[in-house]
């Protein structure tokens, strides 16, 4: 490689993370490169700066790739670094920099000490600066997970975005934003799905840490962290606890997340349209009844008739049996018997009994499971494939008996209003189907009585109470 006199030098200044303060600042780098290009009469063409990017990490570092670009070009032909590992610690990056170097007459100069890449010499001595600087990034990224491991077991907090019920120093409680975060919580456990309190939250202006709208998935992500019951996650895992206040009690965290998260998914399309759709059958094949319309009026229609020839398909006039359920629904929840049968401890029904298992049960076979391996009687191996299959049951016990409890909830949010009607005229669609998926086993309607007429008649209508 000949070399012609420097004309358009680069300087390149990188600073990656320096949460210890030991590492020199942009401006101080500058001030050095400029020091050494005036010892060698260099003239300084431009200073490209990446800020707070490793590169080691494999991240894109925009300015480093503008003066790759500028050297290809010929626009420069000179790199001065304070030292070799703030142009690269990647041996792979660092060989491609000696080939564009040694292609277009690149000189690199380094205050820490000269680098002649134009000689075998000069280029292995780059190559074993580089192992060592990628050596010395490796056990800095061990020493730092050790350093995140070792807090997240103190419970500490290690920064990061601010999370919502929390001010920025993740330690201090917001009280609006607490109180947004029990309402949600115990939205969510009374069965209301997530697109509904998505919507109520936006159109109330309940804004986000970001000021934004909810979304979604925003709003199970938030409600379901560990953080908001007082626990220290790490890597998805609760490895302690946290040194700041809880927003809710455990119970009601672990709840949720097994509704949430470790359960049946909440629904995230948008609330029913309907108040029997799905929940009336048709009484020639048991399909459901769906609403659709027909001549321009809402009807409920045997799904089963719609897609086969097999049923003929039953067809009722929706708003005539809206208002037909909702009154014989409103009439029984004035009903003493209901009063009491709501009250009871948890029921079951015959074929939820054979589904449910006692949740109290599997925990006496995880502690025992757990003494096991604390006794040396199992090894980790095979306590960890032991628990696995429990902790999953126990998931699935805690989701049934939550659906069922939610409905109970309904049921008894209204009666005890005082004026049942009123309550009702103002409940959601999803609470009111809430309640009657409390109240009713089935709910049948049979073909009309009179040929070629779909007219209401409440003789069509067969309901079986579960209480």
């Amino acid at each position: 490689m000949t070399r012609l006199a420097i004309s358009a030098a680069a300087i390149y200044c990188r600073l990656s993370q320096d949460r210890t303060g030991e590492s020199l600042g942009i401006d101080r780098q500058e001030q050095l490169c400029r020091g050494l290009a005036a010892d060698k009469g260099w003239t300084v063409a431009e200073v490209y700066v990446d800020r707070d990017l490793s590169a080691y990490s494999g991240k894109r570092r925009p300015d480093y790739e503008r003066l790759l670009d500028h050297l290809k070009n010929g626009l420069r032909d000179a790199v001065i670094v304070v030292d070799q590992d703030r142009l690269t610690r990647n041996p792979r990056e660092l060989e491609s920099f000696i080939e564009l170097a040694d292609s277009n007459s690149v000189a690199l100069a380094s205050v820490s000490g000269e680098i002649d890449l134009a000689t075998s010499d000069g280029r292995f001595r780059a190559r074993i600066m580089g192992t060592v600087a990628r050596q010395e990034s490796e056990k800095k990224s061990e020493r730092l997970k050790r350093q995140r491991e070792q807090a997240a077991r103190l419970g500490k907090f290690q920064g990061g975005p601010r999370r919502y019920g929390f001010d920025s120093d993740g330690m201090t409680l917001r009280k609006d934003e607490a109180k947004i975060i029990r309402e949600i919580a115990r939205r969510f456990l009374d069965g209301e799905s997530a697109r509904s309190i998505v919507l109520d939250l936006n159109g109330r202006g309940v804004p986000t840490t970001k000021g934004g709208q909810w979304e979604v998935t925003t709003l199970l992500n938030m409600i379901s962290a560990p953080r908001l019951a007082g626990l220290r996650s790490h890597h998805g895992e609760v490895v302690a606890e946290a040194e700041w206040e809880a927003i809710l009690d455990r119970n009601t965290h672990e709840r949720l997340r097994a509704l949430l998260i470790d359960g049946r998914p909440v629904s995230r399309g948008r609330p029913p349209l309907s108040l029997l759709g799905g929940v009336a059958t048709c009484a020639r094949c048991g399909a459901r009844l769906n609403q659709t319309r027909q001549r321009g009026k809402r009807v409920y229609r045997c799904s089963m008739g719609v897609k086969s020839r097999s049923c003929s398909g039953v067809i009722v006039q929706a708003d005539d049996l809206d208002v037909f359920v909702t009154e014989v629904v409103l009439l029984r929840l004035d009903n003493k018997a209901v009063a009491r049968a709501v009250a009871r401890p948890k029921r079951k029904s015959t074929a939820d009994a054979a589904d449910v298992e006692d949740v109290s049960a599997i925990d006496a076979d995880l502690e025992a499971l757990a003494a096991d391996y604390g006794a040396g009687r199992v090894s980790r191996r095979e306590w960890l494939a032991a628990r696995e299959p429990l902790e999953a049951r126990r998931r699935v016990a805690l989701v049934t008996l939550e659906g069922m409890a939610v409905d109970d909830r309904a049921v008894e949010a209204v009666r005890a209003s005082g004026d049942v009607r009123k309550t009702w005229s103002r409940a959601s669609m999803e609470r009111q189907r809430q309640v009657l998926r409390a109240l009713i086993e089935r709910l049948v309607v049979g073909p009309t009585l009179r040929h070629g007429s779909n007219a209401f008649d409440s003789d069509r209508v067969d309901i079986v109470w579960k209480a």
